[in-house]
């Protein structure tokens, strides 16, 4: 399934619905400050290099940035593994560095985290994504990520996202 654009994507098992804003649209400093390294990062090309991606430059939301890469799966496929996860990340999903998606999270969140990282490896061009918070069932919390992808030559090698989280009063 792929997001629609500029909207909502409807979850199933009384899932919290995901808001897609294509136009790149963030609220939160930490997101904005990603969207904005990416952008400059990228320039006139399709997308930055991971080697262009540089952890003195992002002091300011360091804390919130994780990346992504694409791992094998035995028998065939790939799923998607968190090479780095910041800390205001690993506070509210626990323990995810070095590990895949489909061992730390449950099947439900895990999915929904690859909706996102389907849809922008596929179209190569970064997306933000809103919504509660599903993992732990601690929907008293919002979160804003804005996820784009890492490469050479027009091919996704990583994806890099930035994620905020906030209590909604």
């Amino acid at each position: 399934m792929c997001p629609p654009d500029d909207g909502f994507v409807s979850m199933p098992d009384d899932m919290p619905p995901v808001h897609i804003d294509r136009a790149l649209n963030v609220t939160r400093t930490s997101t904005t400050r990603g969207r904005d390294y990416w952008l400059a990062l990228r320039g006139d090309k399709p997308m930055p290099a991971r080697a262009d991606i540089s952890p003195r430059n992002m002091r300011d939301f360091l804390p919130y940035v994780g990346l992504v890469e694409f791992t094998p799966l035995p028998g065939g496929g790939e799923d998607y593994a968190v090479r780095l996860a910041g800390g205001k990340i690993e506070e509210v999903f626990g323990s995810l560095t070095g590990q895949p998606i489909r061992k730390t999270l449950p099947p439900e969140i895990a999915d929904r985290w690859r909706l996102i990282f389907d849809e922008v490896r596929r179209s190569k061009v970064p997306l933000v994504a809103t919504s509660r918070v599903a993992f732990n069932n601690q929907r008293h919390l919002k979160q804003e990520v804005f996820v784009a992808p890492l490469g050479e030559d027009g091919a996704v090698q990583m994806l890099f996202g930035v994620l905020d989280i906030w209590p909604v009063i």
